[in-house]
């Protein structure tokens, strides 16, 4: 726990443990932390000699006209998951709906490129003209790293070449959002592109040095600069740049597209969602199943031939994945 904070309301010691139970599963909680150390306070206000109760839950959640939507789903998310905590360890406790979540993003929806698009944008970024800035080289890679991995922009620019395993072909993702590293499997045709990439741009190996390294400036390519860039490319594709509020399109809907393409692809090969879902979550590093089954809907809508497919998932896991709210920042 962090220095000089602890638990003192009567559901402290269950907080202390399953604070720990988390980290001992790989994930820091830092914010979770802060948030269960707002809870804990509440709850001397509240009777939890039977548990964690309703009344405390709701409280807890309750809309704040100050908050941002990702505020209140943070603590719907957590207090769902304290919960099944506590009923696991037979301790009563109320479990919240996300139906709760006040709405504020109710038309956002993110531009889902089509496989054509894609094609095209690979293309045009193939094109570009040899230059001593060396972006002949980095977009190539960094856009199939986008769309064939799914990372978010911050996460590809942060990593070092010692977090590109070349011969196992995975990439580690260090200290991501949600506070959570992860391992990221990486087909053998994206880690071509980043085995030729570390070859035009590394001649030596240095573990703590950017993998995507700039030749100008500070040494470090910025997010601006490569949504800048990418705008160029959609424009040279015909493919008309989107303001993020609106959906895109622009470059954080390639790891949207991720997403998509692989649920597609998964519930085309008879890959149970049971499965497929909890997977996808795992690899984007959602903090929640619901964040991931967001994608159903969209995925549906690229693909008509997939509705009733997916129809039936949405029969099986909703009220679970039943969360209307924005899809996340970059």
């Amino acid at each position: 726990m962090s220095k000089n904070k602890t638990f003192t309301g009567p559901l402290a010691e269950h907080m202390q443990n399953f604070l720990a139970e988390k980290r001992l599963l790989g994930f820091k909680y830092e914010e979770q932390e802060r948030q269960l150390l707002v809870l804990d306070r509440m709850s001397n206000q509240f009777d939890c000699s039977n548990g964690l109760p309703k009344e405390l839950c709701l409280a807890f959640v309750e809309w704040d006209p100050n908050w941002r939507q990702r505020t209140q789903e943070s603590r719907v998310a957590l207090i769902r998951t304290f919960a099944e905590y506590l009923i696991r360890h037979e301790i009563p406790a109320y479990i919240v709906d996300y139906s709760i979540v006040t709405n504020r993003n109710e038309d956002f929806k993110p531009y889902i490129f089509t496989h054509a698009q894609i094609y095209d944008i690979f293309t045009a970024a193939d094109s570009i003209k040899p230059h001593s800035s060396g972006t002949h080289i980095f977009y190539p890679a960094i856009l199939r790293l986008q769309y064939g991995c799914g990372l978010r922009i911050s996460e590809s620019l942060g990593l070092r070449m010692k977090d590109v395993d070349m011969g196992e072909n995975i990439i580690h993702v260090i200290n991501a959002k949600n506070n959570k590293d992860r391992d990221i499997p990486v087909s053998e045709s994206v880690m071509e592109y980043l085995k030729w990439y570390s070859r035009k741009t590394h001649p030596v190996y240095i573990p703590e040095e950017l993998f995507f390294k700039s030749r100008r400036g500070p040494g470090n390519y910025s997010k601006t600069s490569v949504n800048h860039y990418f705008r160029e490319i959609l424009f040279g594709c015909g493919i008309m740049h989107g303001k993020k509020s609106d959906g895109g399109p622009h470059l954080h809907n390639l790891r949207h597209n991720y997403c998509v393409h692989s649920l597609e692809a998964m519930l085309r090969n008879g890959i149970p969602h049971q499965v497929a879902l909890p997977l996808l979550m795992t690899y984007m590093g959602h903090s929640s199943l619901s964040a991931t089954g967001r994608y159903l809907k969209l995925t549906a809508e690229a693909f008509p031939d997939l509705v009733e497919q997916v129809n039936r998932i949405y029969a099986d896991i909703i009220p679970d994945l039943e969360v209307k709210t924005e899809y996340e920042d970059e």
